[in-house]
């Protein structure tokens, strides 16, 4: 027994956690760094805290990672190699409810997953260390430990029924993109793509080295899109439309290219580089006349108009509707695209409501986007925050204010679900617009929503 308590226990309040909870963190931790199962449990918690048992080497290591110090700061062992230097608790309480996240998200990938263990704890571990020499460059941190490198897993030869899992575990992201924190599905989708990168250097036949450039190119899309859309990240995101482009071309996936051209067609936009946004459409285009589709050509009219709304080219930005529902109506000209579940006939009604709320359209805008997110399934909680908070400028072009707050409100309420940039982005252009009612009830009332969104 040890006779000075350790300081887990203010060490685990100051963080929120429970003693459960830090038991669950402390078996996620074991799962994806050894692929251990532990028997660990609040009671075991709760004794090491009291100073009546001394935690393990194992447990000290764990305990260690968990709160980001050392086994003497903790009261549970002597001075041993700090994982980190000075910490930043709001920095370690991110990174570690990110890792949990991730593990719990593991769980809901079933035994496809298994594939990506090897990789998750590194990439996270690599997301830890980044941050440590971030925060060492500016002064508040004094040394940090070594990053996964030559000595990660390897993740053996590729075989019909690894790309099997791989092609899964992709649906499932996808699936999962919809509802999921951005920041905890990054976490497999990057152990999903370096994955691939092994297996891509172990060799295989031709035709398997084209399905998995295929799934590369998936898989790269999204975590651009996770990147970009959800995360801010734009230099990211550009790497990555890169790597699915490349893929693409690569795997011979004419309408894979074109989706990552279309996707990075975003990134000059959000700056106001529209003439550079149009040509990247352009060469999407390219693609797709080698290889005919109406539902991504219908795409890329709905981006067009977008593009065009945000230039305050109105009319050009109507046609460009006209045009994409013209091409969605065409017979015969769709393919079975299980990596395009981004864009239907529902979404094109959100652009349309869109481009027709910019134009100064409310009864053309309100038809489409009511119709668009009475069609949204529940679970794209992303999307519909931002049907909703286009609906809200709607009601405030009405002149209904109270009704304008109440929609935008709930647009707040989907994003608390599960961040969104671009959701985000659109109540911002609403509370702007609100500002000269800013001391109303309805506003004060929205504004405590947005508060609680952080």
């Amino acid at each position: 027994m040890t006779t000075t308590p350790p300081r887990l226990r203010p060490l685990r309040e100051e963080r929120g956690w429970t003693q459960q909870e830090v038991a669950e963190q402390l078996a996620r931790l074991a799962w994806l760094r050894r692929r251990e199962h532990v028997g660990v449990n609040a009671d075991m918690v709760a004794k090491w805290e009291r100073g009546e048992k001394r935690p393990s080497p194992r447990y000290r290591e764990l305990l260690c990672l968990l709160f980001a110090t050392d086994a003497q700061t903790l009261g549970i062992g002597p001075p041993v190699q700090p994982l980190s230097g000075t910490r930043s608790e709001s920095d370690d309480g991110s990174l570690i409810a990110t890792l949990g996240g991730a593990a719990s998200l593991l769980d809901q990938l079933g035994a496809a997953g298994a594939i990506l263990q090897p990789r998750m704890f590194g990439v996270w571990k690599d997301e830890l260390m980044h941050r440590r020499a971030m925060l060492k460059l500016i002064g508040l941190a004094v040394s940090f430990g070594p990053t996964s490198g030559a000595d990660s897993p390897r993740s053996g030869k590729p075989s019909p029924e690894t790309l099997q899992d791989l092609d899964h575990l992709a649906g499932r992201y996808q699936a999962l993109y919809h509802s999921t924190s951005p920041a905890v599905l990054m976490t497999p989708v990057m152990a999903h793509l370096q994955t691939l990168r092994d297996l891509l250097r172990e060799g295989g036949t031709a035709s398997l080295r084209r399905r998995l450039l295929a799934n590369q190119a998936r898989v790269a899309t999204l975590a651009g899109r996770l990147a970009f859309f959800d995360l801010q990240d734009w230099l990211t995101a550009r790497g990555y439309y890169n790597l699915a482009l490349e893929s693409a071309r690569e795997a011979g996936d004419q309408l894979q290219a074109a989706a990552a051209l279309a996707h990075t067609a975003f990134i000059p936009a959000a700056d106001h580089g529209f003439a550079a946004a149009q040509d990247y459409l352009r060469g999407a285009a390219h693609h797709v006349a080698k290889r005919p589709d109406g539902r991504v050509g219908s795409w890329l009219c709905a981006i067009e108009s977008e593009i065009h709304t945000n230039a305050g080219s109105h009319t050009a930005a109507l046609a460009s509707i006209d045009r994409a529902r013209e091409a969605l109506a065409e017979p015969g000209l769709t393919a079975d695209l299980p990596w395009f579940d981004y864009y239907d006939a529902t979404r094109l009604s959100g652009f349309a409501g869109y481009a027709n709320l910019r134009a100064g359209r409310p009864e053309e805008s309100h038809a489409a986007l009511t119709e668009a997110l009475g069609h949204l399934p529940r679970t794209a909680v992303k999307q519909r925050a931002v049907f909703l908070a286009d609906i809200a400028s709607v009601e405030l072009s009405r002149g209904d204010l109270d009704q304008a707050c109440r929609i935008a409100g709930d647009a707040a309420g989907e994003l608390g679900q599960a961040g969104y940039a671009v959701g985000f982005g659109r109540l911002r252009d609403f509370r702007r617009s609100v500002e000269p009612w800013s001391s109303s009830t309805p506003v004060r009332a929205l504004d405590e929503q947005l508060a609680a969104l952080g």
